[in-house]
């Protein structure tokens, strides 16, 4: 009888587990969600979070507020983020800046990316280019290098903050080039940007999608990417490969939440089928990079045109039907 007695009340304690579970995935959401950003406005990651934002909330019939969190290159935001209700009410716009470089160079980061997050979806990447001031007498990567060597600490570069891609790819590019450049991180690319645009530094790493605006008008001189391929965006940039420096950077952007979100309820599988089909009509590639294909809304879009970019999707080698020819 106590075995009964004992099984009944587990089996009643598992189905009120499920009806409150069930009860959370028909009401969710019904308040607004907040997407927090842990950088300033102005960046890729804010640039990508506020249409991807704006859709979700069109479609869930809630406000999707986007709230900027900016410091220690998105440490300070996604410590929060990870102690935060895991209820489906807060979003984080991650990268791998706080998914895997941080935790990587800080063993004390005060949170664990695998089990501490669930990550919902892959919104996509985006290459880095470097950028000069136009006074600066480098035409090129080369004269860059060259110039540095000449006058040690003379040029300085910006990076968003410490431990993030911009910072690492500058040190990658130092490294495998022997640039003799002066870091300076900033909270972010708009205050690195406002520095650079005045003068304070005359170099700087960042998305080819931030850059573009400051280039297209030349306010700022575009000296190569870091994609294997040319950018569809800056057709006309070198990449390091072809001017002699081998690096390959991109950055990767998607979506997470707390670990504990119901995986049974909407909070997390619709936020991932809504980002995916956002992201399928934010990042369509233009008219003049078809070549450049998108996932289907399969719910890990892959692709990125506007504003990032997108990366071809390479086809499985089909396996030759011939026989085998004879010893």
């Amino acid at each position: 009888m106590r075995v009964c007695l004992a099984t009944f009340r587990t089996l009643l304690l598992a189905s009120l587990v499920a009806a409150a579970s069930a009860a959370h995935a028909q009401a969710w959401p019904d308040r607004p969600i907040t997407m927090v950003v842990p950088f300033p406005p102005g960046g890729v990651a804010d640039t990508v979070a506020r249409p991807v934002a704006d859709a979700m909330s069109r479609e869930l019939k809630q406000p999707v507020v986007v709230e900027n969190k900016p410091g220690a290159g998105g440490l300070i935001a996604t410590q929060e983020e990870a102690r935060s209700a895991a209820d489906g009410y807060t979003l984080l716009l991650s990268t791998g800046a706080q998914m895997a470089i941080e935790p990587a160079l800080n063993p004390k980061a005060g949170y664990d990316p695998l089990k501490d997050f669930v990550h919902v979806i892959h919104l996509g990447d985006a290459p880095l280019v470097l950028l000069a001031v136009p006074s600066l007498p480098a035409s090129g990567v080369m004269e860059l290098i060259a110039m540095s060597k000449a006058k040690p600490g003379s040029i300085n570069t910006a990076s968003t903050g410490n431990g993030t891609y911009t910072h690492l790819t500058l040190e990658l590019f130092k490294a495998a080039s022997g640039a003799n450049l002066t870091h300076i991180p900033y909270k972010g690319a708009a205050p690195a940007f406002n520095d650079l645009m005045g003068g304070q530094v005359q170099t700087m790493f960042t998305t080819t999608a931030s850059a573009q605006p400051y280039t297209s008008s030349q306010k700022l001189r575009a000296l190569a990417v870091t994609a294997p391929k040319r950018s569809p965006m800056m057709p006309d940039v070198p990449t390091f490969a072809e001017v002699g420096v081998p690096i390959d950077v991109s950055v990767w952007i998607g979506i997470a939440v707390p670990a504990g979100t119901p995986p049974a309820s909407s909070s997390t599988r619709r936020t991932r089928a809504l980002a995916a089909g956002t992201g399928w009509e934010l990042m369509r590639p233009p008219a003049r990079t078809r070549g450049w294909r998108a996932a289907r809304r399969s719910g890990r879009p892959r692709c990125a045109g506007v504003p990032l970019r997108c990366r071809p999707h390479r086809a499985a080698p089909r396996r030759s039907t011939r026989p085998a020819p004879p010893c």
